[in-house]
């Protein structure tokens, strides 16, 4: 009877160990999940870090550090770093920077992709005009109807990951902002 209590005890405190363990990880909760693509289509489930939040009368600015892409290697690919701001009156993108903020006063975000597409392309000017044509100043509604992989990004883009995830990331991020502020 000792042994099964003793063997009782120690198992409890085996799943109670393990349950502690599981949970001892570092909360964040200034972050979203966002669905992910590489260029091999191969979807994954990653986390998007805001690492800003600054809440204005009409809109919020954001920084947003998420990984664009993993078909290379890190010497090439790294987190970037979106500058965005959204209203709060209706969610719009007012504006999206890799670069300058809306102020053009100070370095706000960070290209973390790859230079050039597998075709020579120069992946950084395709997608600041993907983001011009597509992004800025655009609502959540119309955002959230761009079919992220062979759809309208793909088109648009020649199938390069680095605007697909831009688009996941901020269709993720609507759903941060719309919980918070709307």
């Amino acid at each position: 009877m000792r042994k099964k209590l003793i063997g009782a005890i120690f198992a409890a405190l085996a799943v109670g160990i393990a349950a502690y363990a599981q949970d001892s990880g570092i909360l964040v909760k200034n972050a979203f999940k966002f669905m992910h693509v590489n260029g091999h289509e191969e979807e994954e489930e990653m986390t998007a870090f805001v690492l800003f939040e600054y809440e204005q009368l009409k809109s919020v600015k954001y920084q947003v550090a998420y990984l664009a892409c993993t078909c290379r290697g890190p010497e090439v690919n790294y987190y970037s770093v979106a500058y965005v701001e959204l209203s709060k009156e209706d969610g719009s993108v007012k504006y999206l920077s890799y670069d300058l903020d809306s102020a053009e006063h100070y370095i706000a975000g960070m290209y973390g992709d790859s230079e050039e597409s597998w075709d020579g392309t120069a992946v950084k000017e395709l997608f600041a005009k993907f983001r011009k044509d597509n992004l800025d100043g655009k609502s959540q509604a119309y955002i959230n109807s761009l079919q992220a992989m062979h759809g309208d990004v793909d088109a648009y883009t020649g199938a390069t990951v680095t605007p697909n995830n831009a688009v996941r990331m901020l269709q993720s991020l609507f759903k941060y902002h719309n919980a918070r502020y709307m």
